[in-house]
């Protein structure tokens, strides 16, 4: 999405006019406030006087690489360092990793002084680099440092007062500052000459002489933008002005810019916008920018944070005092200095206060506003809010009280904010006429509050019965968590048949009286009607099967819905995206990514709206997992489309089946930590699953990375919390998954090989290809390490062509890399008869032309512990060098590699 730069018009003329003067520039600005698209657009502008621009932004990692920075903005002019005096090219070879001449490098700084010089000469020149408070330390000083070339810059303002720990003011030349990198629309060019544009575009002054640049810098603040420039940046985003939301997103935006655009492309379906709702979800990327603070926060911040949070919605000296008796001075100190809250006790930003309460589940929410409730007094209208939104379930008491602050507020002329009391009250009503009432009264204080979109929100009655059990129950799905299956709960005693069977099939682990089983074993309708079309009765069936993981059951269901459904329906799309998942658990990749082509092709948003955008976000995390799992070169891009598409909150669903695909390429590829980080994301501090349904799928994963660190004691703790949940769902796939966490836990244990063989004896498990090869490669490797190599050769094979045939190159290495240490060993008196299994393994890669890192990423190991092996083995097999290990013979007569693969079977 790209909107238009707003309100800085000021800032570019400044920069331009800096910029024809020869001056360097150094534009200062909060997070999110627009400084790379200010950047970019001054580069735009600038380009037609015919200056060359060289651009470069600061990396996540930069400061832990001396030079980074400077080699990636040099990198499009390094033939022109070989011109240079020798030491300076000296100096620059040894930056970009050449061959050097045979002198003593000249100093860095003075290298790229005359580099600087030399490029002047030919011509005018600009340097822009963005995030300069993130560069490396080296690339800040000999970048600012040079004076013959304009620099042009952003970096974050010094803070002043209320400084957060850890961050410096960003000064040139040397700034020092950790911060996320803010974006509004457009992105700084890439490091690379750019060259003037072919269109006509309104060019600056042109100079009238080249002068020499200025080391004392312009400094441009760039703050918030005014309400009315807010407004004009949301009006040019498609469908965000006239979205109720939209006060809303105003409010928490509170002028940022990067916070306006997000906030926007993340807005929630209008149908599902609570009229009582105070903030919008937070995108990731926006809470990663502006409140990197609140993922840091320990329990005790996390709960004082939380506690002003709510207490926000209902301002006032009592809530003050609430808040004051609740929390001590040390926590208040301790957010202040964190960067969460300002010395007034107030938020950073809106954006902070809803980052914190998206961390907090919501049990913690609800118990927050308990607490601030039992701190007010019993006739506080502010304590009937807090207990309002703290109970789900219907109280007349707290609806009664809701209702007369409404008309209190009507009275006093505050219409707005009698809506949201009478919209609560009704939501709150247990008889339907008082609710019908009520929610009449809500609606008429949002006409005149001038909210016309509101009111048509609160005209019908907002109870889950009107929302209808199948849209409920697509949220449920979605979301897994407790509460809104307790609400699908309510609804299923008055839902028909298959509806009913659904719904328990969906939020329920246990099956009692089999019927969800009967109900996808049979494609014939039952002999009563149940009123559902063919196409609709097979989506139905297909999203049992895929909720009681039932892969096979749901493709056949799900292939037979898409093919029946109507062209232009929402069937199609439903069932095409709810397939292509259910490929990719059955490890047939290439199908999973066609059919998540077929959904966003056939997903009508226009028509559809928030269901298509539930199946287009799906689809989406469908194409991320394929192409994380299988490293493409698009994984980047494809889980960034992802992540974008996903709603914080509503789709956990999609969330973890993305955070187990990172997990799992992680791991495989040797590090353990982060696997850790992404897998440990499905269940909440306590151990909960963060989703009911697919977070046990996880376990084995877990347990594999977590042996590796050795840190299995906490693991441990969710095997043993799962198995009620495994043993009431009764799926073959989970209790596989459940069997090999066991084996993994228990590591060198003879019991081990009880839970291996468990994990595998039923045969009806091969429709989960993927999952079956991963507990065949770990048996097979424990069987190894036992000393029972003949054995674990046939379940290596078995895993290696499932891996190969789904194009997952990671596992088929190292299940190949397995098959040579489990290769029979060599003859007795061959060279390789000294060798390890270890270093036969590693000799046998090298010697097929792998470097280092690559050996080392297939046998999960470190670089240095590969060399290491390798130069013990050297003299053992009599060579020298690794050139001489591809022309060697195998050390029993046979050619190198002929046995599984290994060079020395």
């Amino acid at each position: 999405m790209t909107v238009p730069l707003i309100g800085r018009s000021a800032q570019l003329a400044e920069i331009t006019a800096a910029l024809c003067d020869g001056r360097s520039v150094l534009v200062l600005g909060e997070r999110g406030t627009g400084r790379s698209a200010l950047l970019a657009e001054a580069v735009r502008r600038h380009a037609p006087t015919g200056m060359s621009v060289l651009a470069v932004r600061a990396l996540p990692g930069d400061e832990s690489l001396p030079g980074a920075g400077l080699q990636r903005l040099l990198n499009p002019v390094q033939q022109e360092t070989v011109a240079l005096p020798p030491p300076a090219a000296a100096a620059f070879a040894r930056l970009f990793g050449a061959d050097a001449p045979d002198v003593t490098p000249a100093p860095l700084p003075e290298a790229v002084a005359l580099l600087a010089e030399h490029l002047a000469a030919r011509g005018r020149q600009l340097w822009c680099v963005d995030d300069l408070d993130r560069l490396d330390a080296l690339s800040r000083t000999v970048i600012a440092a040079q004076t013959h070339i304009p620099l042009l810059a952003a970096a974050l303002p010094q803070p002043t007062t209320d400084p957060a720990p850890g961050r410096k003011a960003a000064a040139l030349p040397q700034p020092t500052a950790v911060a996320a990198p803010d974006r509004q629309a457009a992105a700084l060019p890439q490091p690379t000459a750019v060259a003037a544009p072919d269109r006509q575009t309104a060019a600056p002054p042109q100079p009238t002489a080249d002068p020499a640049p200025d080391r004392n810098p312009v400094t441009i603040r760039i703050g918030r933008l005014t309400r009315l420039e807010a407004e004009r940046l949301l009006a040019g985003i498609p469908g965000a002005r006239a979205h109720p939301a939209a006060r809303l997103l105003l409010a928490q935006a509170a002028g940022n810019p990067l916070a306006l655009t997000e906030l926007a492309r993340h807005l929630p379906p209008p149908a599902e916008l609570p009229p009582t709702a105070t903030e919008l979800p937070v995108p990731p990327r926006l809470r990663r920018a502006l409140a990197p603070a609140v993922d840091t926060l320990d329990e005790r911040h996390l709960r004082a944070a939380l506690l002003v949070a709510v207490a926000a919605e209902t301002p006032g000296p009592h809530t003050a005092a609430a808040l004051t008796a609740a929390i001590s001075p040390a926590l208040w100190t301790g957010l202040i200095t964190g960067g969460v809250l300002r010395p007034g006790r107030h938020f950073r930003h809106p954006v902070v206060r809803a980052a914190v309460l998206d961390r907090a589940d919501s049990v913690s929410r609800r118990a927050a506003r308990r607490e601030i409730a039992d701190l007010l007094r019993y006739d506080d209208p502010a304590r009937a809010w807090h207990l309002a939104r703290a109970e789900p379930t219907p109280d007349e008491s707290v609806a009664a009280h809701l209702e007369r602050t409404g008309t209190d507020l009507t009275r006093a002329g505050r219409v707005r904010a009698a809506a949201y009391a009478l919209g609560l009250a009704a939501a709150r009503s247990p008889e339907p006429g008082l609710a019908d009432a009520r929610h009449r009264l809500a609606a008429h204080q949002a006409r005149m509050a001038g909210e016309p979109a509101w009111e048509r929100q609160l005209t019908p009655a907002r109870s889950l019965a009107a929302t209808g059990l199948g849209q409920l129950l697509r949220v449920a799905w979605l979301r897994g968590d407790d509460q809104i299956r307790e609400e699908v709960r309510a609804l299923i005693p008055g839902a028909p048949g298959p509806l009913a069977v659904w719904a328990r099939a969906v939020v329920d682990d246990a099956d009692p009286g089999g019927d969800a089983q009967r109900l996808i074993n049979a494609y014939q309708r039952p002999h009563q009607p149940d009123h559902l079309a063919p196409d609709e009765r097979a989506v139905l069936l297909g999203t049992i099967a895929v909720a009681r993981h039932e892969t096979a059951l749901a493709v056949g269901h799900l292939s037979r819905a898409g093919a029946l459904a109507p062209p232009g329906g929402l069937i199609r799309p439903i069932a095409l995206g709810a397939l292509a998942w259910a490929h990719f658990d059955a490890g047939d990749l290439d199908a999973a990514r066609t059919e998540a082509l077929r959904t966003l092709e056939f997903g009508d948003a226009a028509r559809h709206g928030t269901t298509t955008s539930d199946t287009a976000a799906g689809a989406l995390a469908t194409l991320a997992a394929v192409a994380l799992l299988r490293e493409d070169p698009d994984a980047a891009d494809r889980l960034g489309d992802a992540r974008d598409a996903l709603q914080p909150g509503r789709h956990a669903l999609h969330d973890l089946r993305l955070d187990r695909a990172q997990g799992l390429i992680a791991g495989i590829r040797g590090q353990h930590a982060l696997a850790r980080h992404r897998l440990r994301r499905h269940y909440d501090r306590d151990g909960r699953p963060a989703h009911h349904r697919v977070a046990d799928l996880a376990l084995a994963d877990l347990a594999l990375v977590a042996a590796g660190l050795d840190r299995t004691e906490e693991i441990a703790v969710l095997v043993a919390a799962a198995e009620p949940r495994v043993r009431a769902l009764r799926s073959a796939r989970l209790t596989a998954v459940w069997h090999r966490a066991r084996a993994l836990l228990a590591g060198p244990d003879p019991a081990a090989e009880t839970f291996f063989r468990l994990a595998l004896a039923d045969p009806g498990t091969d429709q989960w290809a993927f999952e079956r090869a991963l507990t065949r490669m770990d048996y097979a490797q424990w069987l190894r390490r036992r000393q029972r190599p003949a054995e674990s050769r046939p379940l290596l094979r078995a895993a290696r062509d499932v891996f190969a045939a789904a194009g997952l190159a990671a596992w088929r290495d190292r299940a190949e890399a397995e098959l040579a240490a489990a290769a029979a060993p060599p003859r007795p008196g061959t060279p390789a008869a000294g060798l390890t299994p270890q270093q036969r393994q590693v000799v046998g890669l090298a010697a097929q032309g792998l470097t280092n890192p690559q050996i080392a990423a297939r046998l999960g190991l470190s670089a240095r512990t590969v060399g290491t092996h390798l130069s013990r083995a050297y003299p053992i097999l009599g060579v020298t060098r690794r050139t001489q290990l591809p022309a060697m013979q195998s050390f029993d007569g046979r050619r190198a590699g002929d046995a599984d693969g290994s060079l020395m079977s």
